[in-house]
């Protein structure tokens, strides 16, 4: 890095609903009750850098996709929704690119003191943010902008159902949680279906999958384009590394 670069501030790290990349929406928005605080970094002054945004219902989150694992620049790259085809990296909102960074447009609920509350969000817990803009629909709305190949390429959709047990369960989270609407949550997670199509184990009927969200693992089962969750687990351990450091070659200052 040239001695005359600057290191990409953190101006503050999400805290999310979404404990793993593995039950995320691939898009903002798409699931309402999504929630997540940002609580801005003391030294950026946020009893003043943050004056005038509480007018604002948007804002647009820039973040550092720290859990990337990809090793090397792929020109190439398989969104869900194209079922295994391929599209050009540019053309696409893939996370491996190469300066790992995202933009996610998240509604801002409140703001309270030096937090940013927010919903709608698709960024795991722990996402380093790297600014925060207000969306302004004036400049940032397009109502007449191609949607591209997307047009031809919709979501896959899942019905989605809850076993007894599963209904018991989301009562007590609710409960535990002193939340509401766990399950619409839960139903808006899993209708987006979360299955990687290029992933033929997890494409088989009948198979118990499961993700991490708040304190417990949803468990859910897919038969026939259903979802069905099954049960809520509590004091179950991530299988996967929570945090992994970030690629070289970028310096973030924190």
């Amino acid at each position: 890095m040239p001695s005359s670069a600057q290191p990409l501030k953190i101006v503050g790290v999400l805290r999310s609903c979404f404990r793993e990349k593995f039950g995320a929406p691939r898009q903002p928005l798409l699931v309402p009750g999504a929630t997540a605080a940002l609580t801005i970094a003391r030294e950026f002054l946020p009893e003043h850098s943050l004056v005038g945004l509480s007018r604002f219902t948007h804002v647009w989150l820039i973040s550092y996709f720290h859990l990337n694992t990809n090793k090397k620049f792929r020109p190439k790259v398989h969104p869900p929704r194209l079922r295994g085809e391929t599209i050009g990296l540019f053309a696409s909102r893939s996370p491996h690119r190469p300066t790992p960074i995202g933009l996610s447009l998240a509604r801002l609920t409140k703001v309270d003191g030096a937090t940013l509350h927010l919903s709608g969000i698709d960024l795991v817990d722990g996402t380093p943010i790297l600014d925060v803009k207000p969306y302004i629909p004036e400049w940032d709305a397009v109502p007449e902008a191609s949607p591209g190949w997307t047009k031809d390429a919709p979501f896959p959709t899942l019905k989605v159902a809850f076993s007894a047990r599963g209904r018991k369960d989301v009562t007590a989270a609710e409960k535990r949680l002193a939340i509401a609407g766990v399950g619409k949550l839960l139903a808006d997670i899993l209708s987006q279906d979360l299955r990687n199509p290029r992933d033929k184990s997890q494409g088989a009927d009948g198979l118990e999958l499961g993700f991490f969200l708040h304190d417990f693992e949803a468990r859910f089962v897919v038969r026939r384009g259903t979802a069905t969750v099954v049960r809520l687990l509590t004091g179950t351990t991530m299988h996967k590394k929570e945090r992994r450091r970030p690629p070289t070659g970028i310096a973030l200052e924190r």
